[in-house]
């Protein structure tokens, strides 16, 4: 079977797009070793894999084939979308395991079973109500943690108003431009409708790229904000630290006689005034 030109450089969009959202989740995790990275990480490997599926179309002409392919692609695309998804939601709220756990084989096995007892349709139907379900709860979390999320972004929160009006626009796409297609099918394969396929690719690879931006900024608001936090909560302790010895070695000296002691009493005060100067230095970078 063919595919149309604009299909394929569709696919290969969205591909290159999604190895890059892998290639910075296998960075992010293999420097923190966080959970939410792993998430990450194996939903951008199940959305790269699901970019890769419909190429098998072209190589067969097995109708049978051809459905276990659309509904492998759709269901990889639901896996992929929906730990990504809990990743970066897990930035600012923790899930039961067993109930991501249900979540996933209920995205895993409801579409597939669909598919061996009715019709390939109807999975795929089933597929993309799941699909919309979780971008849903994803945009509910986000507006629910509002606040939390403008003090890790800061000025990048209109980003994720932006992905959001996007995320609006491929659901619009998917219910009220792309059935409309006289050759109507999941992904538009094998459609020749140039205007749906632009319609379709460009709303997936902007829904994916501002995904990947978002999830930059988010990194990067964590990082700063930790990096704050850890710099106010390390040069007051040790300010505090600095203190006691200057009182401690001030008191040592008024009530010592020895030369010897209130040398090194003075050694340290001037040691310590030059730590109070690097604190300084430390807390105005």
């Amino acid at each position: 079977m063919e595919m149309h030109d604009l299909v394929v450089f569709g696919l290969i969009i969205n591909i290159i797009s999604r190895f890059i959202g892998t290639i910075v989740s296998s960075d992010m995790y293999y420097k923190t070793k966080d959970n939410r990275h792993s998430l990450q990480l194996i939903g951008w490997a199940f959305l790269l894999i699901s970019g890769f599926v419909p190429f098998g179309i072209i190589f067969t002409q097995d109708l049978s084939i051809v459905d276990i392919l659309r509904i492998l692609n759709v269901i990889f695309l639901n896996i992929g979308l929906f730990l990504l998804i809990t990743g970066l939601s897990m930035y600012f709220r923790r899930y039961p395991e067993h109930i991501l756990i249900t979540a996933l084989l209920v995205i895993i096995t409801a579409p597939l079973i669909v598919f061996l007892l009715f019709d390939v349709s109807i999975a795929i139907n089933l597929s993309i109500f799941f699909q919309f379900l979780i971008i849903i709860i994803f945009l509910f979390q986000v507006y629910s943690n509002r606040r939390e999320i403008e003090i890790m972004v800061q000025y990048s929160y209109g980003l994720i108003l932006l992905l959001t009006i996007f995320l609006i626009g491929y659901v619009v796409v998917n219910i009220f431009i792309v059935p409309r297609v006289p050759d109507y099918s999941y992904g538009l394969y094998m459609s020749t409708d140039s205007t749906a396929i632009i319609a379709y690719y460009s709303s997936v690879a902007a829904v994916t790229l501002l995904g990947l931006m978002v999830f930059l900024h988010l990194e990067q608001g964590i990082y700063l904000k930790t990096q704050n936090i850890l710099k106010d909560d390390y040069s007051h302790k040790i300010g505090n630290i600095l203190q006691i010895i200057v009182g401690a070695g001030t008191t040592i000296k008024a009530f010592s006689n020895s030369d010897e002691v209130n040398e090194s009493t003075d050694l340290i005060l001037a040691r310590t005034e030059e730590a109070g100067e690097l604190i300084k230095r430390i807390r105005e970078m």
